[in-house]
């Protein structure tokens, strides 16, 4: 039978599977079993969960973590990497990224060139200019491009149906 594993942030993070998982109301997330796989045989998934601090759970209990009916601790990981520091009131300390989406890495947008957002300035000799605008440059022609074609081989000719040589 197939079972979720309900694992802390650190083992989501881990796995890069924070945004392709459920998250349940005390902050950890419900994986998959096929996503302990990550952390080798399927045999040995008593062992793994002992290492990641991770539980498994029934199709029915995974579904009352999800309603928040029941919310079942998380055993503390034997591998340091995923081990959760508990915070005075004996629950796991919050990442401080949860419950935040997080940003996309996006390119700030391009500005305008032809908006002027700053206010323009008057030099010595009276003119005002846009000090975010540098003067525009004529375009160069364009040149046609040169393009280069095979010199036909006597001896080899191409037809349809049979190649000469």
């Amino acid at each position: 039978m197939a079972r979720y594993i309900k694992a802390n942030p650190k083992v989501a993070q881990y796995l890069r599977l924070e945004n392709d998982r459920n998250r349940v109301t005390d902050g950890n997330y419900l994986l998959w079993q096929a996503d302990m796989l990550a952390f080798g045989r399927l045999t040995d998934l008593p062992l793994i969960l002992g290492q990641i601090g991770a539980i498994a759970l029934a199709a029915h209990e995974a579904r009352e973590e999800q309603d928040g009916t029941v919310v079942r601790e998380l055993p503390i990981a034997t591998d340091p990497r995923f081990v959760v520091e508990p915070t005075e009131d004996g629950e796991p300390a919050e990442d401080p990224e949860a419950g935040q989406d997080p940003q996309p890495e996006t390119e700030a947008p391009a500005e305008d060139p032809e908006a002027g957002s700053e206010e323009p300035v008057e030099d010595p000799a009276g003119e005002t200019e846009p000090t975010d605008q540098e003067p525009e440059a004529e375009p160069e022609p364009e040149q046609p491009a040169e393009i280069e074609v095979p010199a036909e081989d006597p001896e080899t000719e191409t037809t349809n149906d049979e190649t000469k040589i």
